[in-house]
């Protein structure tokens, strides 16, 4: 009971967005200012407030860094190798390989983490994302840079990858908690009231932005993804977690982390360079739908 108690607002938090985005109380350009400030502002902040001012060694789990890296690099792997087989065209061949690696924990993922495991958990998770974040959007610009034009190619994908603000956030709050940092006071206090305001935000905007589209042409390929993405990762992770001796706690931050939706931020990346729209905003879609049944599965198994 208590792990659908911890579930219901979230999913409620982003049906509220899919309302207002509807009833036209937020129309496109107040959509994407509110995620902007989530973006800039308030996620940075929550990881600088997390885990720039906490003990690392109490939080630092080098085994679940690695092993989550590697399930995404697993799963690029194996949806390229799906595309291949299937004949896909080149842009949907990007658009797949990011659609079942690229997961929305920041927006979607820690709101359920710290109401089932608190604070604890939560920084479990913000200090191992300080990698994960950078890893997921670096192969997935990747996987879509590989499969344009050769004339068409940015080279420079990892600066801008690494100028995101969110993963500028993450790599501070890392170095920050490094050189064991105190912030004044006063901007203790801003930093937390930021924090405060980034999981209500992130998850109203994520329901104002969920593009319904055609995906029914698509089914086949979402089919893999979703698999991909909301199954064999999360299992395979905790296999490896578990045989590498991993906590409970460990074992637990890293299946929700791996059994994220696809990050909703996959369909203006894919947009910018030349994957497949429709797949891209059909991937968020259909899996932060399944992710209803599927999160609720993983936390019944994870707290039996």
């Amino acid at each position: 009971m208590s792990t659908l108690a911890g579930l219901v607002p979230i999913f409620l938090l982003i049906g509220l967005g899919v309302i207002a985005r509807r009833t036209a109380i937020l129309d496109d350009a107040s959509a994407t200012g509110l995620n902007r400030l989530v973006v800039y502002f308030a996620l940075p902040a929550l990881f600088i407030a997390k885990v720039g001012t906490a003990p690392l060694e109490a939080a630092l789990s080098p085994r679940l860094m690695v092993v989550t890296v590697g399930m995404v690099l697993l799963a690029m792997l194996l949806a390229l190798s799906y595309a291949a087989a299937a004949k896909l065209p080149a842009a949907q061949r990007g658009a797949l390989a990011q659609g079942a690696m690229r997961g929305n924990i920041v927006y979607f993922t820690f709101p359920l983490i710290l109401s089932l495991y608190g604070d604890e958990g939560l920084r479990l998770a913000a200090v191992t994302s300080t990698v994960l974040v950078p890893a997921m959007n670096l192969l997935a610009n990747a996987a879509l840079e590989l499969h344009r034009p050769p004339g068409e190619r940015h080279r420079h994908f990892v600066v801008r990858v690494l100028s995101n603000p969110i993963v500028i956030g993450a790599l501070a709050s890392l170095v920050l908690a490094i050189v064991h940092w105190r912030p004044w006071g006063w901007l203790g206090t801003t930093l937390d009231a930021l924090a405060d305001l980034a999981f209500p935000a992130a998850l109203l905007a994520l329901g104002a932005q969920l593009e319904f589209t055609q995906w029914r042409r698509l089914w086949r390929s979402l089919g893999v993804a979703s698999a991909l993405k909301l199954i064999v990762m999360p299992a395979l992770g905790w296999w490896l977690l578990a045989a590498l001796g991993a906590t409970r706690q460990e074992t637990a931050i890293g299946v929700l982390l791996l059994a994220a939706p696809t990050a909703v931020a996959s369909h203006s990346v894919a947009a910018d360079l030349g994957g497949d729209v429709d797949l891209a905003s059909s991937c968020v879609l259909v899996t932060t739908v399944l992710s209803v049944a599927t999160y609720v599965g993983w936390a019944l198994l994870l707290r039996s």
